[in-house]
């Protein structure tokens, strides 16, 4: 029977082929019903992990640990040079660097302005640095 479904070929030994055969047929299902049921609810289960490591993961209260979260990336991503010492909080980053740590990151401009003012305080600017486009 046609189908407009992908196709997808993947190679076992004798003994798996043997068990899927057995499963399908208890089941009243061809092999290939079979394992697009298996790999449908594996990918859902994938997909609800995924989500529940989103949600279990608080975001971050300072610089210093957004940096160390993601430093593999920012380096990647960023010419920051201090990564390491502001990961481990020796060092605070520049005004610039924080901004390129911002933007590598997509970070949400709530978060930015919170960890902006846990970074350097209140007293900062954060408002003016937006409005002129520093920040």
């Amino acid at each position: 029977m046609p189908t407009k479904k992908e196709k997808v070929t993947f190679i076992c030994d004798l003994d798996t082929k043997t068990e899927l055969e057995h499963w399908a047929k208890q089941e009243g299902q061809t092999i290939s019903s079979l394992v697009g049921s298996i790999v449908a609810e594996a990918l859902s289960a994938r997909q609800d992990k995924k989500t529940l490591k989103k949600e279990a993961e608080p975001e971050p209260a300072t610089i210093h640990e957004l940096v160390q979260r993601n430093i593999n990336k920012l380096r990647r991503r960023t010419g920051v040079r201090n990564l390491k010492l502001i990961a481990s909080a020796e060092v605070l980053p520049t005004k610039d660097d924080f901004l390129l740590i911002m933007q590598a990151l997509a970070v949400p401009e709530k978060l930015q302005q919170k960890l902006w003012f846990a970074t350097y305080g209140n007293n900062s600017n954060y408002q003016k640095g937006v409005e002129n486009g520093t920040i």
